[in-house]
């Protein structure tokens, strides 16, 4: 992994052998560099009329409440309906929750899915974020496998605590740059153990490290160890190129949030969420085409897990947790769409289910997989869209139900992935394809 800020990786005596042999891509374990190369090999010419197209994950941990954010009950009773109202949006007909008032004022630009469904009533992220109850290769590694490396910028990002889903099946290579603090104070990328964001005036000039690299590779040959030739020349493209990623200023800048201004940070929230989203923001403006948020509450609460009793109930709703989502999520449309970037940049908010219709002995809810929603923003999503619609009680799909899958299909076909053409693509989403509505 990388430690970014967490020490420096040089001693008296300069860069070890063992730690360029991790950036070389010599040691065991697959790294940086050979994802490089496998992205090389794989592509085989292919390319997407989307390429350019990024997306943001708003992975809301715990199981946001449908009833409480984008599908109220305003007509059903009390013990369904629950203490709060229905607010208009500023689409004819669509209502929101009124703990969500900023969203609802930004639908026109906002397609709502109110009729996803699956199986699963664990706290999971496998259903919801790789189509599959048995799958562990995460949305994000499949772009990053199909999309590739862009302007030395990670292609996947997680920021907050791990989730177990990433590389799957993919491998080590397609696991995200991980950054559990968005303020930048530790990031970890698993190819790598280097610890390299120290500032600009302590780091040595790149170029002393790829020689570096260059002198110790001569030596290994010299010993009877790589041999020289083309193979060994293009090698060398694909670890000098991960070390130019490992050790770019623009890596570290995007990571940077001191670099905006004090107004802005504080438009999208003090807190983990609103930080991440302008992290998250940063990042696809500089080139990082899938970045992953996972919701952080603080060590008392696990994320939208309101059960009420000991885990707190409709009042962290009310006065924590749609506050915190309304304000970061809409900070982020307001941003990218300032930023000429919504268009190209698909921004998605769900979690691993929603809500029981029924409100429980506590006066909150317990976990909902059998219909819950989810917001999609940017990336060609047409503005003012509700798909599919849940019954009278909030409880099970009432029209055009949307399984994992199809949500995957629809996700990356929205990125510019052409799910007939590409056979690559089959494995991650079987025979679904994509909602039509949307696309």
């Amino acid at each position: 992994m990388l430690n970014v800020g967490s020490g420096l990786t040089r001693n008296c005596g300069g860069w070890t052998r063992r730690e360029l042999l991790k950036v070389a891509g010599l040691g065991a374990g697959l790294t940086l560099a050979d994802a490089l190369r496998n992205d090389a090999a794989a592509s085989d010419g292919k390319s997407y009329a989307g390429r350019e197209r990024s997306c943001i994950f708003l992975w809301l941990d715990g199981g946001p409440s449908h009833f409480e954010t984008f599908d109220p009950k305003p007509d059903a009773p009390d013990a369904i309906r629950g203490p709060y109202g229905a607010i208009r949006t500023k689409v004819p007909g669509v209502q929101f929750c009124e703990l969500m008032p900023l969203t609802a004022q930004r639908m026109h630009k906002c397609a709502i899915i109110r009729s996803l469904t699956h199986g699963s009533g664990s706290h999971s992220p496998i259903p919801m974020l790789t189509a599959f109850e048995n799958e562990r290769t995460s949305y994000g590694a499949v772009v990053a496998k199909l999309a590739g490396f862009e302007r030395q910028l990670p292609p996947y990002v997680h920021i907050g605590s791990k989730l177990g889903v990433g590389g799957g099946s993919l491998g080590a290579p397609y696991n995200p740059v991980e950054v559990r603090d968005p303020a930048g104070k530790q990031i970890e990328l698993p190819q790598f153990s280097l610890s390299a964001n120290i500032s600009a005036d302590r780091f040595e000039d790149r170029r002393q490290l790829l020689a570096a690299i260059d002198q110790m590779r001569a030596r290994s040959d010299s010993g009877g160890g790589l041999r020289f030739g083309a193979e060994t020349a293009k090698l060398d493209r694909f670890q000098k190129l991960a070390a130019e990623i490992l050790t770019s200023p623009a890596v570290r800048e995007a990571f940077d949030l001191n670099k905006e201004k004090d107004d802005l940070r504080e438009r999208y929230g003090a807190n983990f969420f609103g930080q991440a989203c302008l992290m998250a923001r940063r990042l696809v403006e500089a080139g990082t085409r899938f970045v992953q948020i996972k919701w952080y509450d603080g060590p008392a609460w696990d994320g939208w897990d309101v059960h009420g009793a000991d885990l707190g109930g409709m009042e962290r709703m009310e006065h924590h947790l749609c506050p915190r989502l309304d304000q970061g999520l809409t900070a982020l449309l307001d941003d990218l769409d300032q930023r000429g970037l919504l268009a190209t940049t698909l921004v998605v908010a769900v979690g691993e289910f929603g809500r029981t219709p029924q409100i429980n002995k506590y006066g909150a809810r317990d976990h909902w997989p059998a219909c819950f929603s989810a917001l999609l923003a940017g990336g060609g999503v047409p503005g003012g869209v509700v798909v599919g619609a849940s019954d009278k009680q909030g409880g099970q799909p009432a029209r055009n139900p949307v399984s994992p899958p199809q949500f995957a299909a629809t996700l990356y076909r929205l990125l510019g992935f052409n799910l007939t053409t590409d056979p690559r693509l089959r494995p991650f989403v079987k025979d679904a394809a994509p909602i039509g509505e949307l696309v």
